[in-house]
């Protein structure tokens, strides 16, 4: 009888034993089922977009993965997979989402929730079969090197401090301390449509890989800045500039003596700002900077008419002219050549007309120039906001006789606003003496929006007296330092996925691993 007993406490045991092992198989994810791709639909206001990820399986047992939104132009975004007993996460630390899901349907179904700045909503995700995962070395080198978290930046400019700035710091894999860099967009907001192209988020990915920590703050007026009111002066977006300084010496694992500044276009002049004054960043990138005066500047863009962030749609409605008539004109050669024309003419009418072209270019950008300098002259001069718009409104009718008198008026309206007095009043040359620390002056000799041969030089006699300057030019790069290939599909449309150029990418690594002394 004891026998008996002991044997069915075992027999208990041994079946209890069993039952918890297939509770916890059942309600915990088959690490290994997770290879594969899952994909879904994601409901959003308006419409839905499909999302897919594609993961798989390192020989050492990491777990990588991609994300595809097509409507969204992300294409092989990296994902951090964190995995525990119950539930998979996704990350994708470059596009700002996360996906938590817990497994249904026998482990081929995922369902969850989607987060992104200012939007969630349940996704469910479903599992193709096993025989599409992809392998491991599909996914080489996209593994995520590094974490992002969300931050909120105290500025001594704001109204109410406490409110802040939103931005998102990224840090590299380890204990550091790491060297760290803000970055500084382009204008007084950093606002842009979805998906659209941004040379900071490659910056910020890629170095951020090279060992870096990575602080870019979210624009005055838009996601988690959006309490903080837009700026008013260029003024205000140094000081933000230099509390995003602060809050980064002050961060545990960064090296307070290794943290500089990279701007882009107005960024770096406000970068630039910046340095001038104590303490100074540890080092500079000014990507696209002005020399000029802003009223110069402005007066030299190829468009005043353009929304702030938009295409300038008469500069490439001229490329596009430009471009056909080129490609008539070596059509033309070829079918000279046929002819038997001798291949020196054919060059030689092939070299006229681009000379040509060149000059009908100049002669248009010289008039456009000095109607828009006495446009911005007429600002200046007139302090009376309702007065200035309406001379500016029928100024910019008369440069543009299609313009709708609504839209006319709306950009005068924006033009005579306090941002654009204060850009008007500005000159770069008052503090460019005043920079002492490591420079970077970047230029490509492309950009339309701020020309290389009459800022650069600009800088670089104002910068004279500091011997820590480096100055270059990237062959063929616009303004946003995309390669002539990648700048002439996007103009036309054909381009979904720019990437900034490689050799842009390079210069600013070789460049600042040298001033932060990054081991590679």
């Amino acid at each position: 009888m004891k026998t008996f007993r002991i044997q069915l406490i075992i027999s208990t045991f041994m079946m209890l034993i069993i039952q918890l092992s297939n509770n916890a198989q059942a309600g915990a994810i088959d690490k290994p089922l997770l290879a594969g791709q899952w994909t879904g639909q994601l409901t959003v206001p308006g419409g839905s977009r499909q999302v897919s990820i594609t993961i798989a399986e390192r020989p050492d047992g990491t777990t990588v993965a991609l994300l595809d939104m097509a409507a969204a132009k992300l294409k092989n975004s990296p994902m951090r997979v964190v995995s525990s007993p119950d539930s998979v996460a996704f990350y994708a630390d470059k596009a700002g989402c996360r996906f938590v899901g817990l497994p249904v349907a026998e482990g081929k179904r995922l369902r969850g929730q989607w987060q992104q700045p200012g939007f969630r909503a349940t996704l469910v995700l479903d599992r193709t079969p096993t025989g599409t995962a992809p392998a491991s070395s599909a996914l080489k080198g996209k593994s995520m090197a590094y974490k992002t978290e969300e931050v909120r930046v105290s500025s001594l400019s704001s109204p109410n401090p406490e409110l802040g700035l939103g931005g998102s710091l990224s840090m590299p894999l380890g204990a550091g301390p790491f060297p760290g860099v803000v970055l500084l967009a382009d204008g007084s907001k950093a606002e842009r449509a979805e998906g659209t192209y941004d040379l900071l988020d490659e910056l910020a990915d890629y170095l951020t890989r090279q060992g870096l920590a990575v602080l870019r703050l979210e624009g005055r007026g838009t996601g988690r800045s959006a309490a903080i009111p837009a700026a008013n002066s260029r003024n205000e977006l140094v000081a933000d500039a230099q509390s995003a300084l602060a809050f980064l010496r002050s961060h545990s694992g960064i090296d307070p003596l290794r943290v500089g500044l990279l701007g882009h276009g107005d960024g770096a002049n406000v970068a630039l700002q910046v340095a001038a004054a104590a303490p100074t960043p540890a080092f500079l990138v000014s990507l696209g900077a002005a020399g000029l005066s802003g009223q110069e500047l402005l007066a030299r863009q190829t468009s005043l008419v353009n929304q702030p962030g938009e295409p300038d749609t008469a500069q490439l409605a001229w490329d596009r002219k430009e471009m056909q008539l080129m490609t008539l004109a070596r059509r033309e050669a070829k079918k000279q050549l046929a002819a038997g024309t001798s291949a020196q003419q054919v060059q030689v009418r092939v070299a006229q007309e681009q000379m040509r072209l060149n000059a009908e270019a100049q002669k248009r950008s010289d008039a456009l120039y000095k109607r828009q300098y006495a446009m911005l002259e007429i600002i200046r001069q007139t302090p009376n906001n309702a007065q200035a718009q309406a001379i500016v409104a029928n100024m910019l009718k008369q440069i543009y006789p299609s313009l709708p008198s609504a839209t006319a008026q709306n950009r005068a309206a924006q033009l005579t606003s306090p941002w654009y007095r204060s850009l008007l009043a500005t000159n770069p040359q008052t503090d460019l003496g005043k920079v002492s620390c490591p420079t970077l002056l970047l230029h490509g000799t492309a950009d339309s929006q701020v020309l290389t041969a009459s800022n650069l030089p600009l800088l670089e006699k104002g910068m004279k007296a500091n011997k820590r300057v480096n100055s270059q030019k990237l062959e063929g790069l616009n303004h946003d330092f995309l390669a002539p290939a990648s700048a002439q599909a996007l103009a036309a449309g054909t381009e979904q996925h720019p990437t900034a150029s490689a050799d842009a990418l390079e210069a600013i690594r070789e460049w600042v691993v040298q001033q932060v002394k990054i081991s590679n």
